[in-house]
């Protein structure tokens, strides 16, 4: 969450506090109030360390209709960081896209903020995705993009045989509590304990792969 914050404090200016809005419809067949607690608990942390002054909200967004609400909408606007935690992948296309809240998201990202996702969440970001029911279109704030969490190259090949059998996507692996921070088109930088891995169109394993630190070029 380091990271987060930093690139929250980056979009919110220097002294202003920082606003972070918890996005769970990912965990919608679970127990989002754990998530969201969790969630809470690590952004603060982050904070104190980095000695900045944070407020974190979260949105009940766990079918369209309540991706409607003005309320949420409000808060998404105005967010700072955006984190959508991971849980099933199929739940945030279905519930986010085309609707109002995530408007609000594209508007809070072209004024700066940090859109970020964990697990299922970074996964739904991207072009294409895998759910168990097969694969769907993502969100396409990163366009031409697979994201594999948890990476293990042995699970590499059958994600990608049935997500990208033309071989036409760029594919990001992320090691357990590792992130890139960027934006399409440019330098990303890696973030956390593990390693991140690039696979390019086509290719049969990572290309390049960066450590805590490290920039990648991703696309």
């Amino acid at each position: 969450m380091d990271a987060l914050v930093a690139a929250g404090t980056a979009a919110a200016g220097p002294g202003a506090g920082i606003r972070v809005v918890l996005v769970p419809p990912a965990v919608a067949r679970h127990r989002p109030d754990l998530a969201v607690a969790h969630g809470r608990r690590a952004f603060e942390a982050a904070a104190i360390r980095a000695g900045v002054s944070l407020r974190v909200e979260s949105v009940s967004l766990f079918d369209r209709p309540s991706a409607a609400d003005p309320g949420a909408v409000a808060l998404l606007a105005a967010a700072h960081v955006v984190h959508l935690p991971g849980g099933d992948p199929d739940r945030l296309p279905a519930v986010l896209r085309g609707t109002d809240a995530w408007a609000a998201v594209l508007r809070a990202y072209g004024r700066g903020a940090c859109v970020a996702g964990a697990s299922a969440g970074a996964m739904a970001l991207a072009a294409r995705l895998w759910t168990r029911d097969g694969p769907v279109d993502g969100l396409g704030l990163v366009p031409g993009l697979a994201v594999l969490p948890h990476f293990d190259a042995s699970r590499a090949g059958a994600w990608r045989r049935s997500v990208d059998p033309e071989g036409v996507l760029c594919w990001l692996g992320l090691d357990e509590r590792t992130l890139v921070i960027g934006r399409p088109g440019g330098t990303w930088l890696v973030a956390g304990s593990g390693r991140a891995h690039v696979i390019p169109p086509g290719a049969a394993g990572p290309a390049v792969s960066g450590g805590p630190g490290e920039s990648l070029e991703i696309g």
